[in-house]
């Protein structure tokens, strides 16, 4: 409740300062339609994506509103400088496009109003309107979306994993029964980066080198997976994850490539980084259900046209183009070290995959065994 209190009372001061510096009120978080007489450059930063552009806007031939009619609040926790919180600006910048500038997303990353544990209760709540963050952070709350995380799935890129998600979830209802998707709207999934097995001190070169070791892992099938060699995964906030590494709590991590920028793991602190696309961790956009329901058709329509297929289309490449550039950085500017496991012992990670990834579908019955068959057919389509 406190937690909340806060948020409330920051969104407020930005309301004001809104409200001061455009000479009319904005609406509130959590949706309404007030008008808002504030610019339409998002809060935070500029509104240029990195990575490549955005995708073509809709919106026919209506007319450009004068000013916003709607200021929704958009919170996401990774710096403005990283590839997610420039994707925040480049989405803001989409919907304002498709809006003909009647909607404007007020964007405000680094965790400003929402830490990465609270944004999903925040947007829920609608003490935020809009999030993006990574279902992992809400243990729990998405077992079957899950299932779309478990280790070596195989994807073939970022985009490709994006796509696959998007279509299990446009073609089917399975993944809509995690409780975690209660009172709002998915906008779009998008994979992350994928996730190399990060070591500060000791290099993995036998699937056994694991025993012993204590590792961030993300979601319930990576901890069964690890166990398997007798590693230990836990969870362990990202944000604190630095420290508890050079500390020497955590000796390493599953983690993806943005996550190693974002956070300067490779900068004195992991030296080893084992690219065996262990896995593609998910972030997702929400708008909570009261603020969507409470837009106008037109503005209904400019946020639908910005979902989907069509958000993956803005900087559509920038993961996988991220994951390059960061491997080159750790080695050439850091001094770490990027490698592949022999074949062998790369089977052997694999295979246990494939038990404990069985018995994570079996123990979601027969919704779990539909699930599944339809991410791999999609995969391999």
């Amino acid at each position: 409740m406190k937690k909340f209190l806060a948020l409330f009372l920051a969104l407020a001061f930005i309301v004001a300062i809104a409200a001061a510096c455009g000479g009319g009120g904005s609406a509130p978080a959590g949706g309404g339609s007030a008008p808002a007489g504030g610019g339409s450059a998002p809060a935070g930063g500029g509104s240029a994506p990195a990575g490549g552009g955005s995708a073509p806007a809709g919106g026919g031939d209506e007319p450009w509103a004068d000013k916003p009619e709607v200021t929704l609040i958009f919170t996401q926790h990774d710096p403005d400088h990283s590839t997610p919180g420039q994707y925040a600006h480049a989405w803001a910048e989409l919907v304002r496009q498709e809006s003909r500038g009647r909607i404007e997303i007020q964007v405000n990353n680094g965790g400003v109003l929402a830490g990465p544990t609270e944004s999903l209760d925040a947007v829920q709540s609608g003490v935020v309107d809009v999030m993006m963050s990574l279902p992992h952070f809400y243990p729990g709350r998405f077992p079957m979306t899950d299932m779309l995380l478990m280790p070596f799935l195989p994807y073939k890129s970022s985009l490709h994993a994006s796509e696959v998600f998007m279509y299990v979830w446009e073609n089917s209802d399975l993944l809509q029964s995690d409780p975690g998707y209660d009172n709002v709207q998915l906008v779009m999934f998008r994979a992350n980066c994928d996730s190399p097995i990060i070591t500060v001190n000791k290099k993995l070169e036998k699937a056994t080198d694991l025993k012993g070791l204590t590792l961030r892992a993300a979601v319930a099938p990576l901890v069964t997976w690890l166990a398997e060699f007798g590693g230990i995964g836990q969870g362990c906030p990202i944000g604190e994850l630095f420290q508890n590494m050079q500390n020497g709590t955590f000796d390493g991590a599953i983690t993806d490539w943005n996550a190693v920028d974002s956070f300067r793991f490779h900068d004195n602190c992991a030296k080893y980084f084992c690219d065996e696309l262990v896995q593609f961790g998910m972030h997702f956009l929400l708008i909570n259900q009261n603020t969507y329901d409470r837009l106008s058709p037109e503005n209904k329509a400019a946020i639908d046209r910005a979902s989907g297929m069509a958000a993956l289309g803005v900087m559509a490449n920038a993961w996988d183009d991220l994951s390059i550039k960061v491997k080159d950085d750790v080695v050439n500017e850091f001094g770490g070290e990027v490698y592949k496991l022999p074949p062998e012992e790369l089977k052997i990670l694999r295979d246990a995959a494939d038990k404990t990834n069985a018995a994570y579908v079996a123990s979601l019955g027969e919704p779990g065994r539909q699930l599944y068959e339809l991410i791999m057919d999609r995969i391999e389509k």
